[in-house]
């Protein structure tokens, strides 16, 4: 009686007074000895950061931190001309000018790559009428669609069933975050 007395006290001593952005109900807090093991981590955004100590300041978060850094660089050590167009504003036409500009450089014979980050309406594969294809995993990563010979295009929404791609992806925080620095490490 006096042991589960004194784990069931841990518990509750262990747990975070400010989780993390995302954190599913009952979070331990990423300090806990049970950061990203406990039962309450299942399925949580920030599992995997938890559980490595990447919300510690530690020297091992801190590598953990630059090694990610340092393996978008590499990923990135071969665009010559990065063009990111943003706006805060939704419905703007964003999609719109990037396909645009993607076409108009491609058909004058330069290498664009197209990535579509916009994780919640991904729009890109459709204007560039490429909405039906699929993304192939391969033993270096990723391997983007080419609607033509000078334009390789990725997309959310190669990734998702045929029947889903006009369906709008729900992700906030570290889960989207995470799924960019996935496209930027990972596709080929």
């Amino acid at each position: 009686n006096q042991l589960i007395n004194q784990s069931t006290s841990k518990m509750t001593n262990d747990k975070s007074e400010n989780p993390p952005e995302g954190a599913n109900e009952g979070c331990v807090g990423p300090q806990s000895s049970n950061a990203g093991k406990a039962s309450a981590c299942e399925g949580c955004p920030n599992q995997k950061a938890c559980s490595t100590g990447q919300f510690s300041s530690s020297p091992e978060a801190q590598a953990a931190k630059d090694m990610e850094h340092e393996n978008i660089r590499t990923a990135l050590s071969n665009i010559r001309h990065v063009i990111l167009i943003l706006s805060g504003k939704g419905g703007v036409g964003k999609s719109t000018v990037c396909c645009q500009l993607a076409h108009t450089l491609a058909s004058r014979g330069y290498g664009v790559g197209v990535l579509d980050v916009d994780i919640c309406g991904p729009s890109v594969a459709r204007m560039l009428g490429c909405n039906n294809a699929t993304v192939h995993k391969s033993g270096s990563g990723w391997m983007p669609v080419y609607p033509n010979p000078n334009l390789a295009v990725m997309s959310i929404s190669f990734l998702l069933g045929e029947n889903q791609q006009d369906s709008a992806v729900v992700w906030r925080g570290p889960r989207k975050n995470g799924m960019i620095k996935q496209f930027l490490t990972e596709t080929c």
